[in-house]
């Protein structure tokens, strides 16, 4: 029996009486709320334009359907990454073109997706993976000559800070997802941050079925529109994120000062140019010699969640049977996968859970 879950949402009473008035006012659809929890999310980023979506796939998509990706079109994407990174590009008839990422910060490098570039190439889609931003400064100056759009997958940085200053302006575009287990939830829910006046237009417009003026439809849009309520819960959320990007800090430290002299055990690395990791999910990779299945399975009996997190999605079985994909096409982000475990990060664990994790990992990796 599960005790300690590897993710726990800060959700209280506030939440629940803020989404409670929404809905005895009546208007539960995207409305008031939305709008002012967008610029609420403007001041909190420094961004001039955030657009709400009702999930962060949807705020992807609108993304690359603002810049026009279409069939024959590629979009290149690492693999090491939850399947919606990969998904979207299908959505709008495109082939995703897979890179591999950097064994040491999971993240994908400028060199990993110039390998990749072809004539066909009509965006790049970067992934802050776990929470940590990738380098958008050197990607944005080795990829500049290239003229390809920059779009950063940053679902897990809500709050994430790149070189002082909080994720969501360093590219063109970034999206962000609010699903329940991220550190700002509204159970479900995404946005799109840009500079760009015209980019955040067309994301409204795509956002609310291609609409500019009432039942006046200038695009090919979808139906990925917030709503009222869940924007309530949003606005609660909001005014945790400090303190819950801190508290999963402070675990994060205590993580990797119990395990830094672990043989067996490589705690997160965290570049010079992140201010701040969010810590969605802490997670440790171990030795080849280590068998994680085994550890994974012993922290289960002791009552403690664990995630093996995303497979690299060119091993998923419909990637295969599309593309013909197979084990070994990407080496780097494979045994990536099969060594590194998430363990739980969440605020309110307490010590006593956090020192108890410390304490059954380090038995199971040593006996």
């Amino acid at each position: 029996m599960i005790k300690i879950p590897i993710a726990n949402p800060s959700i209280d009473k506030k939440e629940a009486l803020s989404a409670y008035n929404v809905i005895k006012k009546g208007w539960i659809s995207m409305g008031k709320e939305v709008l002012k929890l967008e610029k609420k999310i403007q001041k909190y980023i420094g961004i001039k334009h955030a657009i709400l979506f009702n999930n962060g796939t949807s705020a992807l998509h609108a993304a690359l359907a603002y810049h026009g990706v279409k069939e024959g079109d590629e979009v290149i994407v690492p693999t090491l990454s939850y399947i919606s990174s990969a998904n979207v590009i299908l959505y709008c008839g495109a082939k995703p073109v897979f890179c591999e990422v950097d064994p040491i910060t999971f993240n994908v490098t400028a060199e990993n997706i110039i390998k990749k570039i072809s004539k066909k190439t009509k965006a790049i889609i970067t992934v802050d993976l776990k929470g940590m931003p990738v380098d958008y400064d050197d990607l944005k100056k080795k990829l500049k000559k290239y003229k390809i759009p920059l779009i950063s997958d940053s679902a897990e940085a809500f709050g994430a800070v790149y070189k002082k200053k909080k994720v969501g302006s360093q590219f063109d575009m970034h999206s962000f997802s609010f699903f329940a287990n991220k550190n700002m939830t509204m159970g479900e829910g995404g946005l799109v941050t840009t500079n760009n006046k015209k980019m955040a237009e067309v994301c409204r417009i795509i956002r609310n079925q291609g609409q500019e003026g009432r039942y006046n439809h200038t695009f090919i849009g979808n139906n990925y529109r917030p709503t009222d309520y869940a924007a309530a819960i949003g606005l609660e959320q909001l005014k945790k994120i400090e303190n819950v990007l801190n508290k999963k800090g402070e675990i994060a430290k205590i993580y990797n000062k119990a395990f830094s002299n672990e043989k067996f055990i490589k705690t997160p690395h965290v570049p010079s140019y992140v201010t701040r990791h969010t810590w969605y999910m802490y997670c440790i990779k171990f030795s080849k010699k280590i068998s994680r299945k085994k550890i994974q399975k012993i922290l289960h009996s002791n009552g403690i969640d664990t995630r093996l997190s995303f497979p690299p999605i060119h091993l998923q079985p419909i990637y295969k049977k599309i593309f013909g994909y197979k084990k070994g096409d990407f080496p780097v982000s494979e045994q990536i996968f099969e060594q590194f475990l998430d363990i739980p990060c969440w605020m309110g664990m307490g010590k006593k859970n956090i020192n108890y994790i410390i304490k059954i990992i380090k038995s199971a990796v040593n006996n």
